[in-house]
């Protein structure tokens, strides 16, 4: 990922990172792999586990030359409710207000 032209992960211009065809994957970013998820849940805490080896690798060794984080996608698209409710997107989430009114797509 150059600095000069960064991937834009959120706004309108957004770049798919993931496969359109995996509702939920995570995306680590540094090694570039996409790991398709059952579920939300299930994204998140597979985003969570590895979002906290990756804290705990650069808190121990102090390597910081290499970005590890892992990202949840959501249709290949990195995922936060408010973004898919800015895209006019469902957020996954079963009990989500907003998303159970006409103002989000399903």
């Amino acid at each position: 990922m150059s600095h000069a032209n960064p991937t834009r992960l959120f706004g309108e211009d957004r770049a798919r990172v993931g496969w359109a065809d995996d509702e939920w994957s995570v995306w680590i970013l540094g090694m570039d792999d996409v790991h398709p998820q059952p579920s939300l849940d299930e994204a998140l805490q597979f985003a969570a586990e590895h979002n906290a080896a990756f804290a705990e690798l650069r808190l121990r060794d102090g390597d910081h030359a290499i970005p590890l984080y892992a990202v949840v996608l959501h249709h290949g698209y990195a995922w936060t409710q408010p973004t898919e409710h800015a895209h006019s997107v469902s957020c996954g989430i079963d009990s989500c207000n907003t998303c159970a009114t006409d103002e989000v797509a399903a």
